[in-house]
């Protein structure tokens, strides 16, 4: 796995998207040309303390719990108070959800993987990088970004796209849970087909994140 801070051949993502305009819409993270948009959230842990017993829980269902509307915006900000101390992560089902990732958009497709810098991350990870390799590095990858994490995934590459960019995966906020695609009709219809991880169809200018209100 070579890192490279050479970020050339992923420039054309940000000078693609809308950097300009509100940070919270599809298009700001994904550049607006592909045909579908999708959210796909990754795994959340309802644990309950009383029984000392955990398990997977799907947003809808906590957005049913919450009686808050399961729309394009939900996210981990859209829980509310009394539900959200007992939620965590597992870097074990983040593993799984990317696994899953890399079956719907082939493991063996050559990718860029790009990162914009992140504090806290191994120091090799710390200004803009880029790495050239197969899809299926992905979790090795997420891996060596985490070195320094304990108990779960924080650091994600930001961007993840074939070299002949017929979709583009983005993750600009930290610890978001969740990502955008932008894909074909092929990819679409591969994650409606599919259970395993949840996902939201978007459109380029919908809203896909709600921030903390002040």
């Amino acid at each position: 796995m070579t890192i490279n801070n050479n970020i050339q051949p992923a420039i054309w993502i940000h000078r693609s998207r809308d950097a300009m305009g509100d940070t919270d819409r599809v298009k700001s993270i994904i550049p607006e040309q592909y045909d579908f948009y999708f959210k796909i959230f990754l795994p959340i842990i309802f644990e309950n303390e009383s029984s000392g017993q955990s398990r997977k829980v799907k947003y809808e269902e906590l957005a049913n719990l919450a009686k808050t509307p399961f729309d394009e915006s939900f996210c981990l900000h859209s829980i509310p108070d009394f539900i959200s101390p007992f939620l965590t992560s597992s870097a074990i089902e983040d593993y799984g959800a990317l696994e899953k990732i890399i079956s719907i958009l082939d493991a063996e497709t050559p990718v860029i993987f790009h990162g914009v810098g992140e504090e806290n991350a191994p120091k090799a990870f710390a200004d803009p990088w880029i790495i050239e390799d197969e899809l299926s590095k992905l979790s090795e990858v997420t891996k060596a970004l985490n070195e320094n994490t304990k108990m779960e995934l924080v650091h994600f590459p930001n961007y993840i796209f074939p070299l002949d960019k017929n979709w583009c995966l983005g993750n600009l906020i930290p610890q978001s849970n969740l990502f955008l695609l932008g894909c074909d009709a092929t990819v679409a219809q591969e994650l409606r087909n599919q259970q395993e991880i949840e996902v939201i169809e978007l459109l380029a200018e919908d809203k896909y994140f709600e921030f903390p209100r002040n």
